[in-house]
């Protein structure tokens, strides 16, 4: 599995999601010009998560490189080939919404364990 920071996570779970409601696909959708595919890259140690952006020939078999995407590891997209910039800000932003509900989640489990360790 490919290692990335949290929020920069919940932004790639954004895009795979359009990718499973376009093509039932992890890492293929349908954009304005055509069919696209994205490759993870290298890992980053700072946590960003980056690869490439490949474009389908119209026979939907060949593909060759379109550009490359970079999601930096506070959760902002700042490129993503094929993806418009009403994608990127909707992604962004339901990505924010879900890491702020986990974190609420992780810190009220956390309150109620130390609670529960209390001596009384």
């Amino acid at each position: 599995m490919y290692k990335c920071s949290a929020k920069a996570q919940f932004v790639l779970d954004q895009v795979k999601s359009r990718c499973q409601s376009d093509t039932q696909t992890e890492n293929k959708w349908k954009g304005r010009s055509g069919n696209y595919m994205f490759i993870m890259g290298r890992e980053n140690p700072d946590g960003m998560a980056t690869g490439v952006v490949h474009k389908f020939a119209p026979d939907g078999v060949q593909h060759k490189l379109a550009g490359s995407f970079k999601i930096l590891a506070d959760g902002i997209i700042t490129r993503f080939t094929g993806l418009s910039k009403a994608d990127w800000n909707n992604m962004m932003s339901k990505a924010e919404a879900e890491y702020k509900t986990s974190i609420e989640e992780t810190t009220a489990t956390d309150n109620e364990t130390a609670q529960e360790k209390v001596a009384v």
